[in-house]
C-alpha cells in the first residue's frame, strides 16, 4: 500500500488514532444487517487498535460474535485471515486506501463475505494529516464515485450497505435482492 508506513507511523505515536470511535457510531447498521442475515461470522476488515476483547464491545453490538481483524498498518492484525465470512464490513477504512488501490481493496471484501458487506465511507477531508504533510483521507469522493466502485468489485451481488458521511451524506442498500 501506497501510504503504509506513513500510516503505521500515525498508529505508533498516537494512541487515540483508530480506536474505534467510527464504529460505534456506525455499529448500529451493521447490527441489523446480521440480524437479518442470521451471521455468525464476522471481519472487521481495516480494525484499527480495535480491543473487542477488553471493551466487550462484541457483546455490545454483534450479538457476541468476535470480529476477526485485518488492518495492514497494525502489525498484530495485518495478516489478513483465512477463509471467508458471513459479514465483512469497514468503517473508515476506504476513504484512506489511494484511488489506484481502492479497486483491488473492494475487491477483497467481497472475496471474503459470503452474506453482506458493510461500507461506512468519510466524504470529507480528515482532521488528521499524514506524517509527509497529506491528509489521511487520500480519496474523498462522492456517494455515486463510491457506488460505481462497489458495483463494480461486487461481482457475487453481496448484500450490502454503503453509508456515506462528511460532505456528502447518503445511506444506500445495494444488491437486497440476494439477501
Amino acid at each position: 500500500m501506497k501510504y503504509l508506513d506513513q500510516y503505521k507511523e500515525i498508529h505508533e505515536k498516537s494512541i487515540h488514532y483508530g480506536g474505534g470511535n467510527a464504529l460505534s457510531v456506525q455499529a448500529h447498521f451493521i447490527q441489523k444487517m446480521i440480524e437479518e442475515t442470521e451471521s455468525k461470522t464476522l471481519l472487521d476488515f481495516g480494525c484499527g487498535k480495535a480491543d473487542y476483547e477488553n471493551n466487550k464491545i462484541h457483546n455490545r453490538w454483534f450479538h457476541n460474535i468476535l470480529p476477526e481483524r485485518y488492518d495492514f498498518a497494525i502489525p498484530k492484525w495485518s495478516k489478513m485471515p483465512k477463509g471467508t465470512f458471513d459479514g465483512v464490513f469497514s468503517v473508515d477504512v476506504m476513504e484512506h486506501i489511494p484511488e489506484e488501490e481502492v479497486d483491488d481493496v473492494l475487491k477483497t471484501h467481497f472475496e471474503k463475505a459470503n452474506k453482506f458487506v458493510f461500507l461506512g465511507i468519510s466524504t470529507q477531508l480528515a482532521n488528521q494529516i499524514l506524517p509527509n504533510g497529506e491528509n489521511a483521507h487520500c480519496t474523498v469522493e462522492d456517494q455515486d464515485w463510491w457506488t460505481s466502485k462497489i458495483v463494480k468489485a461486487n461481482i457475487k451481488k453481496i448484500y450490502t450497505h454503503l453509508h456515506c458521511y462528511g460532505d456528502h451524506n447518503d445511506y444506500r442498500v445495494l444488491y437486497a435482492e440476494n439477501m
